[in-house]
């Protein structure tokens, strides 16, 4: 290389370490803003827009829930009907078949298969 190449180079690496500190500052910076600013949405959430929403609740919704006539829903009656359990045990050999229906489909079977010659 040239002595002009030498010095360009030279000149365009210290720019590039300035650069880079520049941009160092700039996010230390940044991240401290974000600090501050994450700080101070806490502070106005828990002092302001928490105590609003209480508020509103209590006032409006919780008066709002008072007044509607809730019902007590009853819990289902068990069954004694044995057609219940004959279903099921309908269900139970249905899913057997269907199971072994899958298997002897999937299986290996060494007769399908035509051995390769050598």
């Amino acid at each position: 290389m040239d002595r002009k190449t030498q010095r360009e180079l030279a000149r365009l690496s210290q720019e590039a370490r300035r650069l880079w500190e520049e941009q160092r500052d700039v996010l230390s910076h940044a991240k401290s803003v974000a600090r501050h600013a994450s700080h101070s949405a806490s502070e106005i959430a828990k002092h302001d827009v928490l105590p609003r929403a209480q508020e509103t609740y209590r006032d409006s919704i919780e008066p709002a829930l008072a007044r509607i006539p809730w019902r007590q829903v009853a819990p289902p009656k068990k069954s004694s009907n044995p057609f219940v359990y004959v279903l099921m045990a309908i269900g139970t050999l249905a899913l057997a078949l269907i199971g072994y229906a899958a298997w002897q489909t999937l299986r290996a079977d060494d007769d399908l298969w035509v051995e390769d010659e050598d």
